[in-house]
């Protein structure tokens, strides 16, 4: 991205106008974007990732990108930072990167800032990175102009995941919600799928009494759960028909466990250094006289799946599979 420039809001358009035109003197490269990347940053600490997370997604989607960032205390104002992306340092250009910087009340005024900056007639795409707030109008106004919304529930503490299924009863007709927490889980997923393929391994569910998911906490957890263990277990509970409203939790210091109908779900933390905080480490499913489990081994990017029903023996078998960031 070339140096940025800031300016009054009323200033952006004729700016980043001059901007292209320059591009088209020195490069010929043609302005073609294809949607608006809206970024939330309330945390300064998030700043720099987010930066670069745009910076990759621009090279591969042109588009016009818009950060928001904020701080508190401050007499109410907007500036706004102008540029393009570039692909590579002197590359051609790319999309246009706009930087707002509210100040104190001035951060209610971003919503109707943000959807007039953004391209006409094309997609917004809202992205809120980090923790979801436990009580902040700014998501919920920004909601009203997105097309797409992406949060990473892995950096949420589990309560907050009531928060989210708010966003997702919202989002009917409105908006698509990808949560990159439930993107990570798809190919744990596609294994516990495999596990029922036939009818003698789906013959045990009826029989099922305890499941465990084995997850990396993160520094002093005081949750019961990651939230992705959490995903994890709704998604499980779900595909069972099972209600969730009469659960009975008991805690202990490295473990947790529910009692839901008959079947006792336990949480156990295992402290991994080469696994993002909240990662599904190992799920097994015990029955009586068959168990299912998949479980990572020492190589972060490999599984185990193994498979031990009674009259129905599968051989273990070892997977490599990605880990999505």
């Amino acid at each position: 991205m070339a140096a940025a420039v800031k300016l009054p809001l009323e200033a952006v358009e004729r700016e980043i106008a001059r901007l292209w035109e320059m591009e088209a003197r020195r490069s010929g490269a043609p302005r073609m974007e294809l949607m608006t990347l809206v970024v939330l940053v309330g945390d300064p600490s998030l700043v720099d990732r987010a930066e670069k997370v745009v910076a990759a997604f621009v090279s591969t989607h042109p588009s016009r990108t818009i950060l928001a960032r904020w701080a508190t205390g401050a007499e109410a104002g907007i500036t706004a930072d102008v540029a393009l992306h570039r692909l590579g340092v002197g590359g051609a250009a790319c999309g246009d990167a706009i930087t707002l910087e509210a100040t104190g009340a001035g951060r209610d005024w971003l919503p109707d800032n943000v959807e007039r900056l953004a391209l006409a007639d094309l997609p917004i795409c809202l992205w809120w990175v980090g923790d979801l707030p436990d009580s902040d109008r700014l998501i919920d106004r920004m909601l009203g102009c997105a097309n797409v919304v992406v949060v990473n529930s892995d950096e949420m503490d589990l309560r907050d995941l009531h928060k989210l299924s708010l966003i997702v009863t919202r989002s009917h007709d409105r908006y698509t919600l990808m949560d990159l927490a439930w993107v990570r889980l798809r190919p744990v997923q596609e294994l516990i799928a495999r596990f029922f393929d036939d009818e003698q391994a789906r013959a045990c569910l009826s029989a099922l009494q305890r499941i465990l998911i084995e997850f990396v906490p993160r520094e002093h957890e005081l949750d019961v759960a990651s939230t992705q263990a959490g995903l994890l277990f709704g998604w499980i509970a779900t595909a069972l028909r099972l209600g969730v409203d009469a659960v009975r939790w008991q805690k202990g210091d490295a473990w947790a466990e529910a009692t839901l109908g008959r079947i006792v779900w336990r949480f156990e933390q295992h402290r991994r250094t080469d696994l993002p905080a909240g990662t599904v480490n190992r799920i097994a499913f015990e029955c009586d006289g068959a168990r299912f489990e998949i479980e990572r081994q020492d190589d972060p990017f490999v599984y185990r799946w193994s498979r031990d029903v009674p009259g129905a023996a599968v051989p273990a078998q070892t997977l490599r599979m990605p880990i999505l960031d």
